[in-house]
């Protein structure tokens, strides 16, 4: 793999408060936005690539530092551009006049400009109709195993989504898994939701795959569960760090295997957006567990999209916890 020179813009508060584990790795190809200041072009030397959000691109502090003026932007790649408002690019237009090409990249079935569920005249670039007629879409994904992929591509994409043949994982039975959890209860946290069944549950199968060397990632629509599984997790002394993601976190990521806590059990309440829904079921390279009550996905969550999967899976798909301990992947 051919190598390149990048540097990453980050905010001093989001990498020393949020995220600082992660940025050990790359710590040399990192500049903090208290250094703005103080760049030169030397910095840059041999830099192939500049990584930011759009909202570091937009700020006061780089757009006056000489950086801008010595290194002109002339090309921008904006990834995951359907989250983006078209209004948030009008400071990096206007103040980079030096920008030629630009290209959007993003997926307008995953998750919205934020606030768009609320009010509705917030758009992405990809929901523009004259901006429609210039986009390429990308019809094969080979993320996902097929008998997933096939079904998202019904039930999301008009059928116009092809899944790689050539995919390692072959057996249905190993593709997607529904745990049945029927005791599990939602109750309110913080403005939040926890389940705390789906969530020893959950640890049950986290030490499975653990103990198996397996790949995995823990997801949840919930930050109320999120922090409550974390904290188990540190508690039983398994791996936790970078371990478990909301929704909205994980959207561009991927795991050979995910578990997912729905934690709803008697209302819908996150399950009724589609999109959000989609990025969580998407997710897997090799396999799917899915927490939540069989009776929850048959009765109220039946016209969701997990619960229209749980069907189209069939009843082979369901696992009880006396099951979970034979697994073999």
């Amino acid at each position: 793999m051919t190598s390149f020179n990048f540097k990453l813009l980050v905010s001093q508060d989001f990498r020393f408060q949020w995220h600082e584990h992660l940025y050990e790795r790359i710590k040399d190809n990192v500049i903090q936005s208290d250094r703005f200041r103080f760049l030169k072009p030397s910095h840059f030397n041999r830099c192939q690539v500049v990584l930011c959000t759009l909202s570091m691109l937009s700020s006061y502090a780089f757009r006056s530092c000489v950086i801008t003026r010595c290194i002109p932007i002339k090309t921008v790649v904006v990834d995951e551009a359907s989250q983006i408002e078209i209004g948030d690019y009008i400071s990096v237009f206007v103040k980079y006049l030096t920008i030629r090409k630009v290209c959007f990249i993003g997926d307008d079935k995953q998750l919205p400009p934020h606030g768009q569920e609320e009010i509705e005249d917030l758009q992405s670039i990809f929901e523009l109709q004259n901006m429609r007629k210039l986009s390429v879409f990308l019809d094969t994904q080979y993320r996902m195993p097929p008998q997933i992929g096939n079904f998202i591509s019904s039930a999301v994409y008009d059928d116009k989504l092809k899944s790689n043949p050539g995919h390692p994982i072959k057996d249905t039975t190993k593709a997607c898994h529904f745990i049945d959890v029927p005791g599990g209860k939602e109750r309110p946290e913080n403005k939040s939701y926890m389940n705390a069944s789906e969530r020893e549950v959950v640890l049950k199968l986290a030490t499975h795959l653990q103990n198996l060397g397996c790949q995995y990632r823990i997801i949840t629509p919930y930050e109320a569960q999120r922090s409550g599984i974390e904290e188990a997790m540190k508690a039983a002394d398994l791996e936790w760090g970078d371990k478990v993601f909301n929704v909205d976190s994980f959207q561009g990521n991927e795991e050979d295997y995910i578990i997912i806590s729905l934690v709803r059990s008697r209302e819908l309440g996150f399950l009724k957006k589609l999109r959000r829904t989609n990025v969580m079921l998407t997710r897997c390279k090799r396999g799917m567990f899915i927490c939540s009550s069989r009776t929850f996905l048959s009765g109220a969550g039946s016209s969701s999209l997990v619960g229209k999967l749980s069907k189209h899976m069939g009843e082979e798909s369901w696992l009880n916890l006396e099951r979970l301990k034979d697994l073999k992947l």
